[in-house]
């Protein structure tokens, strides 16, 4: 890999190292931001080989040019995009772990925006930090403010349930996480709603049966988690069609 990208990238590789080793009773905002915190980055936009993946963006005049880089350092997966003088982005997959990465750089290289999101479902997780043109954090939106029960407890949950109903996921913290969700695959996800003002954290697995009729296709198990008390409050063990959501309790079994 180019020097500049390692420069650019190398506190994550060390907060990558470092997470692995974290205690298991860290919370989420703990755990991510040995991965990603509110210093100040900078992307190196004149590196050569950002800059030899240039190809022209549409027809209009004057020309507009996007770069777009795969790379990869250590265990982390790293998408670079780029449309010339307007924006960059960036994308960074720990192997390791429920969260990949997201930053957002302004026309000069500065850092914008970096926050987390959940590999297996949609929601906002972690924190979010902010900064202007200059590089100044100028906001940070902890989106885990009024949840109790952490990610990582409900991944204990989730490892507890697999055991038990036969499922061979790694469910694990720090685990590899398995985040290609065709029928076909045997996966878990993990995501949390509201519901009637209450906060509720679900675990779905799903594993497929070919060997079924077409409405039984998939093996799926559904726990639905009370956040202020950590309880289990349902549970549904059925079976479904292929490429169907996941059953919540909300919705009528």
């Amino acid at each position: 890999m180019n020097k500049h990208f390692k420069i650019i990238n190398i506190l994550m590789i060390c907060f990558t190292i470092n997470a692995c080793n974290t205690q298991k009773n860290v919370n989420i905002n703990k755990a991510m931001e040995q991965l990603f915190n509110y210093n100040f980055e900078k992307l190196d936009i004149n590196n050569k080989e950002l800059l030899a993946t240039k190809s022209r963006y549409g027809t209009v005049e004057p020309a507009k040019f996007i770069v777009r880089l795969n790379s990869a350092y250590y265990n982390i997966r790293i998408e670079t995009y780029g449309l010339l003088g307007v924006y960059y982005d960036q994308w960074l997959y720990p192997k390791k772990g429920w969260f990949k990465i997201y930053k957002e750089f302004y026309p000069n290289g500065n850092i914008r925006l970096k926050r987390i999101f959940n590999k297996t479902s949609n929601g906002d997780y972690g924190k979010m930090y902010e900064f202007n043109e200059q590089g100044k954090l100028i906001k940070i939106t902890d989106f885990e403010e009024g949840w109790l029960t952490s990610f990582e407890e409900v991944t204990r949950i989730a490892t507890k349930y697999a055991k038990k109903y036969n499922y061979k996921v790694e469910t694990a913290f720090d685990g590899e996480i398995n985040d290609d969700q065709l029928w076909k695959n045997e996966y878990v996800k993990i995501w949390r709603k509201e519901h009637e003002g209450k906060k509720y954290w679900l675990i779905g697995f799903n594993k497929a049966h070919f060997e079924n009729s077409d409405d039984r296709k998939t093996e799926r198990l559904v726990i639905l988690i009370d956040d202020s008390t950590r309880q289990i409050v349902d549970k549904n063990h059925y079976f479904d069609w292929y490429n169907r959501y996941f059953k919540e309790p909300f919705e009528e079994k």
